[in-house]
C-alpha cells in the first residue's frame, strides 16, 4: 500500500468518525429540542395564549397591573389612616369638652344646692312660730 492509500485512508476514516459523532450530537440536541417544545408549547385547544413566552409576557403584565393597583391601595389607606386620626383627634377634644361642660354643670348644681338649703332655712325661720 502506497503513502497516498494510507493517508487517504486515515482522512476516510477520520471523516466517518467525526460524521458519526456529529449525528449522535445532533441526534442529542434534536431530543432536547423536541423535548423543550413539549415543555413550552401550550397544546390545549382553547388556551388563551399559544406558548409560554405570551403566557410569561402576560403574567408579567398582570402583576406590574397589581403592584400599581396594590400602590394605589397602599395611599388610600395612608389617606383613610390620615382621616381617622384627625376624626379621633376631633373626638377627644369633644370628650375633653364634655368633661369640662360635666364639671361646670356639676359646680353649679351645688351651688344651687347650697342656695336651695339656704333658702330652706330663711324659709323654715320665717314661718317657724315666735314664742
Amino acid at each position: 500500500m502506497s503513502d497516498a492509500v494510507v493517508v487517504q485512508l486515515i482522512t476516510t476514516a477520520g471523516v466517518v468518525f467525526v460524521a458519526v459523532l456529529g449525528k449522535v450530537k445532533l441526534d442529542r440536541i434534536g431530543r432536547d429540542a423536541r423535548e423543550a417544545r413539549e415543555q413550552t408549547a401550550n397544546e390545549h385547544a382553547d388556551a388563551e395564549y399559544p406558548n409560554l413566552r405570551d403566557e410569561l409576557t402576560a403574567v408579567h403584565e398582570t402583576m406590574r397591573d397589581v403592584a400599581a393597583g396594590q400602590g394605589r391601595l397602599e395611599e388610600g389607606q395612608k389617606r383613610h389612616d390620615s382621616e381617622i386620626g384627625g376624626i379621633r383627634h376631633t373626638q377627644r377634644q369633644q370628650t375633653d369638652a364634655l368633661a369640662r361642660l360635666d364639671e361646670r354643670m356639676e359646680g353649679r348644681d351645688a351651688e344651687q344646692r347650697r342656695e336651695h338649703a339656704v333658702l330652706a332655712k330663711r324659709l323654715d325661720d320665717h314661718l317657724a312660730p315666735t314664742d
